[in-house]
């Protein structure tokens, strides 16, 4: 089967029961979240491993969960973060490796990076009631997967001049201002067509450059990790897509700057 024909298809499976799950919302979302960080988490240890790198995957599932429950329940999950990292910092001070201090701050860093980053999710899909959340939820995937596709058929149909060439050769200039247009378009259809969308029109263009930006450059962190461990994707988890951090990388950056921005759109008294 063509590699589009199989990213195509696992896009039909997979988008539906995401978009469910978001619809569900409340532990239903939160769990998938925590699955999807367990995924991602070993993902990239799989990446250090190929640098020569071995991090204790115990600690970094451990100090994982409490991260994502930042937003939620702060005080329950600041205890066990800083338990577990006490915990942590004893074993790698304690322990023989020579590279004590590396495999120490490659932990926190896997442990810590992608549920602080899939919080933004959680923070988007709590505000206002369940139907305000799921706008915005649905409105910021439906922008990043329509930024992702457009991108990539504008890349390669028009793609001249490389975005990042040190990083990742195959993307452009090009590319990346498609992507912008398919941020623009993704929003239109769902202020237009998704109910319960709360965001006038003057308040949804920054919500649109918010994704446009971070979205590639999630992508693009992504691709110098990859490019450090000599492999092309993340995992063969999903067909034609690579691993879930192949199709969460942008998410992971798109999501918190996006909750940042509605956080002071609260702020004014505009959301």
């Amino acid at each position: 089967m063509p590699e589009l024909a199989k990213r195509i298809l696992s896009a039909l499976v997979a988008a539906p029961v995401f978009l469910y799950l978001i619809w569900l919302g409340g532990g239903f979302f939160i769990v998938t979240l925590l699955i999807l960080t367990f995924i991602i988490q070993m993902e990239i240890i799989r990446m250090l491993h190929k640098q020569g790198l071995d991090v204790p995957i115990p600690f970094v599932l451990l100090l994982g969960v409490p991260v994502l429950f930042f937003g939620i329940a702060p005080e329950f999950a600041w205890f066990f973060f800083l338990f577990f990292l006490l915990m942590l910092m004893v074993a790698e001070t304690l322990g023989s490796a020579a590279d004590t201090w590396k495999r120490l701050m490659a932990t926190i860093m896997v442990a810590v990076l992608v549920p602080a980053l899939f919080s933004g999710l959680i923070l988007i899909r709590d505000i206002g009631d369940n139907m305000t959340g799921f706008a915005l939820t649905v409105t910021l995937l439906l922008m990043v997967w329509a930024n992702d596709v457009f991108a990539y058929f504008g890349g390669k149909t028009m793609g001249r001049h490389q975005l990042a060439p040190k990083i990742s050769p195959s993307k452009t200039i090009e590319g990346f201002i498609w992507g912008f247009a398919g941020c623009f378009v993704a929003l239109i259809l769902c202020i237009l067509f998704l109910p319960g969308f709360p965001l006038s029109w003057l308040a949804a263009i920054p919500f649109a450059i918010i994704v446009g930006l971070f979205g590639p450059a999630g992508d693009l962190a992504e691709s110098k990790l990859k490019r450090a461990s000599g492999i092309k994707d993340s995992s063969g988890l999903m067909p034609g897509h690579g691993g879930l951090y192949d199709r969460f990388d942008a998410v992971l950056f798109a999501a918190p700057a996006t909750a940042i921005y509605f956080q002071l759109l609260i702020y004014f008294s505009i959301l």
